[in-house]
């Protein structure tokens, strides 16, 4: 169920139980930024490039890492399948940097997804720096990632390539999970599956307060593997107020 809210003179969608208010589904108004996606007739350019993102594979063999809308999925979801070489994959980046973080914009970041193989995976999802090296090699962005060898789910806040990461969840092989992050009146909340886990204030030194970001996400192979790793994305939103 949804609830309306008013925030800073904008109408937020969000969760109508009191244990899921920081959870927006949507938002409307005149300072409104957001990139709301539930891959239901999502367009490609051509191919297996997402029209309108940055869509860099890694591949080290053939050039064969895929992003395909899943078909007879209720509801829709991405599935980003690296080719079958370790390190192969895609870091995907929405054009143009739209969000920034440094005046205390209430900005909710939020996704559900799977992994095939959560410690032979390496994932980001969040907002970042536009970075074709997106996965281990960006320098600023607010984001969730799961690091190769480790399924450990981490809250990472990161700038001018220095990071302050809190561990905040376990991804399970095949299992949905979904990591969400509130950041309002200076502090940046994450939640797991609904539960309230962390927080990170933005007068942490690594707080991304000086670059413009956008939506992104990476899918690497951590290993080497007939058949590839897949990240499947149910939904993804980054939504903020961006109030003048």
């Amino acid at each position: 169920m949804t609830t309306e809210a008013t925030i800073n003179g904008n109408t937020v969608f969000r969760d109508s139980d009191l244990g899921l208010t920081h959870r927006w589904y949507d938002a409307i108004g005149p300072d409104v930024c957001k990139m709301v996606e539930d891959f239901v007739d999502t367009p490609f350019s051509a191919g297996d490039q997402l029209a309108g993102w940055l869509n860099t594979e890694v591949d080290v063999g053939a050039d064969d890492t895929t992003a395909i809308l899943v078909a007879g999925s209720v509801g829709g979801e991405l599935a980003l399948k690296t080719a079958e070489n370790e390190s192969d994959g895609a870091n995907v980046q929405l054009l143009g940097e739209a969000f920034y973080l440094a005046d205390k914009y209430p900005t909710y970041i939020g996704a559900r997804f799977r992994s095939s193989d959560a410690d032979q995976t390496e994932i980001t999802l969040g907002l970042c720096i536009t970075d074709i090296t997106l996965a281990g090699g960006m320098s600023d962005g607010l984001y969730f990632r799961v690091l190769d060898t480790y399924p450990t789910l981490e809250l990472v806040a990161e700038k001018d390539s220095l990071e302050t990461v809190v561990a905040v969840g376990t991804v399970l092989d095949g299992t949905y999970i979904t990591a969400e992050m509130l950041y309002l009146n200076g502090v940046v909340t994450a939640y797991v599956n609904g539960v309230q886990v962390a927080t990170i204030a933005d007068s942490d030194v690594n707080f991304p307060d000086d670059e413009y970001l956008t939506p992104s996400m990476a899918c690497i192979a951590g290993a080497a593997v007939v058949g590839g790793k897949t990240l499947t994305v149910d939904w993804f939103r980054c939504i903020q107020i961006q109030t003048v």
